[in-house]
């Protein structure tokens, strides 16, 4: 289990921000906070439409309606894992996300990356027995967690083949063959992006 990596690319955090009168105006904040990623998945709403992304309560208002509106209560998610947390709790303590088997991690905290973890393909993984609870609750071993992250990682291997064929350009030297190649392949896959960003509704 050591050599695993980060659900997050870039670990979501909350700023401290001035109170306000209802939880959605925290949204731009919250979405900021949490690098434009689920903070359970860490699924990036770059390609989906921005309003399937919900505020959850981490500690449900259904059943903690005091916390409604505390900042340090909200996170920024997808709708699968909201839909699928929904009012699950396990106590009756707002305080208490887990008993240590079964419950919830903060994933602001230090310790979500104590409990889940990703495979090399991608894959969520649990690290313990809570890992793998919060992963069955949550249904994170759904595959489009798996394709969206490998995505991710395609989009940065393209960037690095676009700095490769800049060095090549600044030697002002003709391009190898296979450098011809990845040329074709990088605009290509702009064009597939250029598209998939101009169906998505923002």
């Amino acid at each position: 289990m050591t050599d695993l990596l980060r659900v997050h690319s870039q670990a979501p955090t909350r700023s401290s921000v001035a109170a306000q009168q209802r939880y959605t105006l925290y949204r731009d904040t919250l979405r900021r906070d949490f690098i434009n990623a689920c903070g359970y998945c860490g699924d990036d709403d770059e390609r989906a439409d921005r309003s399937t992304f919900h505020i959850d309560h981490f500690a449900p208002r259904k059943h903690f309606p005091d916390l409604t509106l505390e900042y340090a209560n909200l996170v920024y998610a997808c709708r699968f894992c909201n839909v699928s947390k929904s009012d699950h709790w396990i106590g009756t303590d707002p305080a208490t996300p887990n008993d240590g088997a079964k419950g919830f991690v903060d994933p602001c905290t230090d310790d979500y990356d104590a409990h889940l973890g990703r495979n090399a393909d991608g894959r969520i993984v649990g690290k313990t027995d809570l890992g793998g609870y919060i992963i069955k609750r949550l249904k994170l071993d759904l595959m489009r967690h798996e394709l969206l992250w490998r995505a991710r990682r395609t989009r940065e291997l393209r960037d690095q083949i676009d700095g490769l064929i800049r060095a090549y350009r600044e030697r002002e030297r003709p391009l190898p063959e296979y450098a011809k190649l990845l040329e074709r392949f990088y605009d290509l896959t702009v064009m597939i992006e250029d598209y998939e960003l101009r169906a998505v509704p923002r």
